[in-house]
């Protein structure tokens, strides 16, 4: 598959999952009750309520900051800054004649890791809904969710060694 069209897929899916988690927010924001569950004990038992407009408040804010975050950096990739950027190998994978393919490998990962971990939010958000909602006492599958996750973190990480970790 031509580079464009992963580079594509990757902002759309990126873009599909904001899209639904607006969505998911929308439609729950209604028929949530104005004093919900705030936080979960390892049990994932909530032990703190709070108002429905914070969580939302705090929802939205931690959604816009992952979006926005990894579309910036997405943008400073596509402009060539890469004075911060830490890989193995840095010189020669920065090299002129590999520069583009380096940074496109990257904005792509850096897009799908923002996607999973929006995803990830949006489960355990979605479990707290239905502990609010009366539909379950916990949290149903939050050790699931989390081990899921950093198993997603962990291949991430080794596929950018192994891409990066050898030259030639």
């Amino acid at each position: 598959m031509p580079e464009k069209n992963r580079s594509s897929m990757a902002v759309w899916l990126l873009s599909l999952l904001i899209a639904l988690m607006a969505a998911h927010a929308l439609y729950y924001y209604s028929i949530l009750p104005d004093r919900m569950p705030t936080h979960f004990g390892f049990s994932g038992e909530p032990d703190a309520w709070g108002s429905k407009t914070v969580f939302f408040l705090w929802y939205f804010i931690a959604t816009v900051v992952l979006a926005v975050s990894h579309t910036v950096a997405h943008h400073v990739f596509s402009r060539g800054h890469t004075s911060w950027l830490n890989i193995p190998n840095k010189k020669y994978w920065l090299a002129p004649e590999r520069m583009h393919e380096t940074l496109d490998y990257l904005r792509r990962g850096l897009l799908l890791f923002g996607s999973g971990t929006l995803l990830f939010l949006l489960d355990i958000v979605h479990q707290s809904f239905q502990v609010a909602l009366g539909h379950a006492a916990a949290l149903s599958h939050v050790w699931t969710s989390a081990f899921v996750y950093i198993a997603f973190s962990v291949a991430w990480t080794a596929a950018i060694y192994r891409r990066f970790g050898r030259t030639g």
